[in-house]
């Protein structure tokens, strides 16, 4: 007896309907079979992306060095992204509503067979809800999976149905591919309603008739060469896709560029007019720094001058005699008394008495200078002014090589 084998995929979907959460607005279903659908996997498709792809992810973002580019959450960019779907659903049925109802727990056995089998076949399809559908016209199996495959560039596991196969070892690309994963798939189907069904004769459908399979060949030829066709404008639709994506990234890029040089350009000036303004300070301490150089010798040579002419032991001051009066006291008789008297006064020698002046007057000088340097110090604001020059000159260099190193960065930028 001649059976179909339907197998579709789409990536649309319907869980509440898959999952029975509500059957209004579905006159097809049997209210009175609901016991007998089979739940073979209920997951949450954020959990089994977190399972297949977080891994991954971390990885990835490890290596991120700009936080616009790491991955937050991938399920959401997935599921944003136009071109890449998160999901696909597949849906398998034996014959038809209309066959001879003694073939229904068959068709069902062979499809509870198939449902066990898909993850182990289809390990890069991971399915996170699957269920039998028994209680409609005819029994169907409905299987959601996200399809991955590992990638050796940047994310190491994504989304793919094409890789996601390839690396099952299915051949071909595009259309060709699906096609092949669907004859393989189908035939494992066939093997196992055959086993159910003794007399089972599989038939393919097309333009709404049944076929035997040497009928099918020659319009599977036709439908391959549009298929072909189909492919190649696909593939080139894909390499522009492609082009378009990798044009919108480096405008992205670039205008991510464009603001950092920018930044570096403020920071630049601001260094630039930091080192200026440290460059005059520091002159102005240099000029004041000098000026206090020449005041200090000068007044070093003016008192070694002067030290000089003071002796640097106890002076002992040299004289020719001690100074003597002559005191004449009259008599009312006879001759005038003379006497001769010491006074407490030295006689000294022109020669002995300049050079007393000038030890005495080299004396002098030198407390005036003393006192005056107690009062502005020259020696300690010079010594300030040399260890605020050391700090200023570090700081400028500093600020030298930094400007030194943005100058770099923009020249690297631009």
């Amino acid at each position: 007896m001649l059976f179909s084998i339907s197998f579709n995929q789409s990536h649309q979907s319907s869980l509440s309907h898959n999952n029975r959460e509500n059957i209004h607005g579905n006159p097809g279903i049997d209210p009175s079979r609901l016991e007998e659908n089979i739940y073979f996997v209920q997951k949450d498709i954020r959990s089994v992306y977190k399972d297949v792809f977080q891994e991954a992810v971390d990885k990835y973002n490890e290596k991120q060095k700009r936080n616009d580019r790491k991955i937050k959450d991938y399920y959401d960019k997935i599921h944003k992204d136009e071109k890449t779907h998160e999901q696909r659903e597949l849906v398998v049925a034996i014959g038809e509503g209309k066959d001879d109802p003694k073939y229904r727990e068959a068709k069902k056995e062979a499809l509870k067979q198939y449902a066990e089998a898909f993850q182990e076949r289809n390990p890069n399809l991971v399915v996170y809800n699957m269920v039998l559908h028994d209680d409609e016209a005819n029994p169907h199996l409905h299987i959601n999976y996200v399809p991955n495959f590992e990638s050796s560039r940047g994310l190491t596991r994504r989304v793919g149905m094409d890789r996601a196969l390839q690396q099952q070892g299915v051949k071909g690309k595009g259309t060709e591919l699906i096609a092949n994963w669907r004859q393989l798939e189908t035939a494992y189907i066939e093997s196992l309603a055959k086993e159910q069904i003794p007399e089972f004769e599989r038939a393919n459908v097309g333009s709404h008739k049944y076929m035997k399979v040497r009928q099918y060949k020659e319009y599977a030829e036709m439908k391959s060469t549009v298929e072909n066709q189909i492919y190649e404008k696909e593939m080139q639709l894909e390499v522009f896709d492609h082009h378009m994506k990798y044009a919108e990234e480096k405008v992205n890029e670039l205008q991510m560029v464009k603001i950092h040089v920018a930044d570096k350009y403020k920071e630049l000036e601001a260094v630039e007019q930091q080192v200026k303004s440290e460059s005059e300070k520091l002159q102005l301490i240099g000029q004041r720094y000098i000026e206090l150089e020449k005041r200090v010798k000068q007044q070093q040579e003016e008192l070694d001058s002067v030290t000089n002419q003071v002796p640097n032991e106890p002076v002992k001051i040299p004289f020719l005699r001690k100074e003597v009066i002559t005191e004449v006291q009259d008599k009312m008789f006879g001759k005038a008394e003379i006497t001769k008297k010491q006074t407490r006064n030295y006689v000294l020698s022109p020669e002995q008495y300049r050079k007393v002046t000038q030890q005495v007057n080299a004396a002098v000088t030198i407390k005036k200078d003393y006192e005056r340097l107690k009062k502005t110090d020259f020696v300690k604001e010079n010594e300030s002014l040399k260890v605020h020059a050391e700090g200023w000159m570090e700081e400028n260099r500093t600020l030298k090589q930094e400007k030194n190193q943005l100058q770099k960065e923009v020249g690297v930028l631009n």
